[in-house]
């Protein structure tokens, strides 16, 4: 038999990778095996253009999620995309996004403490705004989970596909610590959670490559029921606790098929499947579509033969479906039985080892160190940035969520970075975000500097951080362009990542974000876990007491970045990371020491945004006297609220780091050099989410 282009087409495979397989079998894929490998093969699932860069430079593991310590608790995170579902169908896109990320997080047998997300659309009130908000919103509140931060970002460039990353958090104790990676010869597969059925099928397909907007799109999105979810993730930390328990898998991108194949194929072993044996709820189903299938609510464990008894009484208390469906075998074959019939076999690392198709081109991007300039009255630019939907208060949609159900919440939506006690005074620091405005003019530098926000966002909060999550998004990577952008980010953040001695734990890449021809901005989106010695000893986001004196720490004399809120040309600015780092070094120094108030980083709209924001946040004034530009962006600058008559203190300890006293608290109004803005005003502004052109 010779396949057509067009069977090829809907199985999202190429006819070299056809080629490829028939050359390597030595004979013709069968239908259930064609679709085996349109989904192992996908960039989704097999990472193809991506893989080998990210093991060389990121150095990550191979877990379900990243794990750092804080003493005996471990906290689990990762971040994932679920942008192309979000574009087709917003509600559930981002519904069973949430769904996802947070089996991952189970999977580690972590019990799922916190979201974030880092939503980035073209406007506000879009019919795909408003759906991933509310699908958000509606199964993260049912499955009592906090979302308790991440931004929400604006441009053109995500006019027609939007992006949706969002990252969970869990807590585990070592004993109950879970792998990914089989062991053992005929232990067995256990299946729980919902049925299967033909809602998501080719979903990891769809992921890898541009999206048809119109309703063809849409059996390839999953649907979410976040009551079996919350069942799921109870009855999941009650079987992570048993000692039979060998691997776990979250079913995912391609269902059964990827969980199954990864798990055994990272333990060296074997896997005979039957698909017949999966509770179904559509008839007639075939093998290839229960395989594939990316029905939601679903776990995968290996469990100690004659053991299985005890994952079942689980599963029945929690009125969740439980099913043998396969077993680890001792050679490395991949066999798929429906009943007695063998419908596909297959080399099982032939199967979950795509053909490497990563690149390095290397492109030069335009840095400047040309010193930026202010002469003048800022009002005027001031309410303009505090009105940009970008800048503007998220209050309207952080209360759609829940970000205090579970009481661990102690810094909420709206500061820089989130703050969760975990146990006795500890807790930690939570940070998501990036910034297509500065990876667009620099994946490389840019990439730091989204880096080096996210560690600011934990250390203004209290936090040290521990380690880091990405999710890189770019648009097609077979185009030179898009893979250039790419290896520069992943380069930027493993420097980033040497220079803070931080390390990468994990993360996920999302490509062929594009619409006719259109690409997005090359958006990777970075993750940092901070650790909080005591939660009830962390600085304010705002401003607290009438006299205080305010200092900005960093750098005063900027050059002009081009991805400035307020300008636009063509270059990103120069940027000393080594003096960046030592003073994020010095900043989460001197707040461990309690001299620091109040603490904000300066991002998006420069110092008097980040000011403004202080004093709308308590409705306390200040009086700001400086030179020093008032819109410019730099990486690593901080306002800081000292304790008043600690000045001299606070400069010994920042002896080595760019400082500058520049203000006082106090009063109803933002003065700057003289010129008096009201707080009410700036309050109106800030709180507008005005329509973006």
């Amino acid at each position: 038999m010779r396949i057509s282009s067009e069977q090829l087409e809907k199985v999202s495979m190429s006819i070299d990778e056809y080629n490829t397989i028939v050359n390597i079998l030595g004979r013709e894929p069968n239908e259930t095996e064609l679709y085996i490998f349109s989904a192992m093969w996908s960039e989704h699932c097999g990472y193809k253009h991506s893989k080998r860069l990210i093991k060389e430079y990121f150095n990550v593991s191979d877990e379900n999620a990243g794990i750092v310590w804080i003493e005996d608790v471990g906290i689990a995170f990762k971040v994932e995309s679920h942008n192309h579902p979000c574009a087709v169908e917003p509600f559930q896109g981002a519904a069973t996004g949430i769904g996802g990320i947070i089996r991952d997080i189970i999977a580690m047998g972590a019990r799922p403490v916190a979201l974030l997300d880092s939503l980035h659309f073209s406007k506000p009130h879009t019919y795909i705004y408003e759906g991933v908000i509310s699908g958000i919103s509606a199964y993260g509140n049912s499955i009592g989970v906090p979302t308790v931060g991440g931004e929400v970002r604006f441009d053109s460039a995500y006019s027609e596909n939007p992006l949706v990353n969002v990252m969970a958090v869990g807590t585990v104790k070592k004993e109950n610590l879970k792998t990914s990676k089989a062991q053992g010869v005929g232990n067995s597969v256990i299946l729980i959670g919902s049925k299967t059925g033909r809602n998501g099928l080719h979903g990891a397909s769809f992921a890898s490559r541009k999206i048809d907007q119109s309703l063809n799109d849409r059996p390839s999105v999953q649907v979410g029921d976040p009551f079996a979810e919350k069942r799921l993730i109870e009855a999941s930390m009650e079987i992570c606790e048993l000692d039979c328990i060998i691997a776990v898998q979250d079913m995912g991108a391609a269902g059964i098929l990827s969980s199954t194949t990864e798990m055994t194929h990272d333990g060296g072993l074997g896997l005979d499947l039957f698909v017949d044996r999966v509770p179904l709820r559509e008839k007639d189903m075939k093998p290839w579509e229960i395989l594939l299938s990316e029905s939601q609510e679903r776990m995968a464990f290996l469990v100690k033969k004659g053991y299985e008894h005890e994952v079942e009484k689980i599963a029945e208390k929690w009125e969740l479906d439980f099913a043998k469906i396969g077993k680890t075998t001792l050679n490395t074959e991949f066999r798929v039985f429906d009943g007695e019939k063998l419908v596909a076999s297959l080399p099982l690392s032939f199967v979950t080892e795509p053909p490497d198709l990563s690149r390095r081109i290397e492109r030069e991007y335009p840095i400047t160190d040309e010193i930026s300039e202010w002469n003048g009255t800022i009002e005027n630019e001031l309410i303009h940035l505090l009105s940009n939907p970008t800048i503007a208060s998220k209050k309207s949609v952080y209360e759609r969520y829940d970000y205090t159900v579970g009481g661990q919440t102690v810094k909420s939506p709206g500061s820089d970075a989130a703050v969760v006690h975990i146990k006795d005074s500890k807790g930690i620091a939570l940070s998501l975000g990036g910034n297509g405005r500065y990876t667009r003019l620099n994946p490389l530098e840019g990439t730091k500097a989204v880096l080096f926000e996210a560690c600011s966002n934990v250390i203004a909060s209290g936090g040290k951080p521990l380690g880091i999550t990405n999710c890189m998004n770019f648009g097609n990577p077979e185009i030179d362009e898009v893979a250039a952008q790419f290896y520069a980010a992943v380069k930027g953040l493993a420097e980033g990542s040497k220079l803070l001695d931080i390390p990468i734990t994990g993360g996920n890449v999302s490509f062929y974000n594009e619409s006719n021809g259109k690409q997005i901005s090359p958006t990777p989106v970075v993750g940092v876990i901070g650790g909080v010695e005591d939660v009830q000893r962390i600085p304010s986001s705002y401003f607290v007491n009438v006299g205080d004196p305010i200092y900005l720490v960093g750098r005063r004399e900027v050059p002009k970045n081009g991805a400035s809120m307020y300008r636009n040309s063509d270059s990103f600015c120069k940027v000393n990371w080594n003096v960046c780092a030592e003073t994020l070094h010095a900043i989460q120094q001197i707040i461990s020491k309690e001299l620091v108030i109040s603490a904000h980083d300066v991002s998006s709209g420069g110092i008097a945004v980040a000011c403004a924001e202080m004093a709308i946040g308590s409705m306390i004034g200040a009086s700001i006297s400086t030179n020093i530009h008032p819109f410019e962006e730099y990486p690593t600058r901080f306002i800081l609220e000292i304790q008043k008559g600690h000045e001299k203190e606070f400069e010994t300890e920042m002896k080595g780091i760019e400082f500058s006293k520049i203000g006082t608290i106090g009063g109803n109004s933002l003065i700057w050099n003289g010129e008096k803005i009201a707080l009410s005003t700036l309050k109106d502004s800030y709180e507008s989410l005005e329509e973006f052109e």
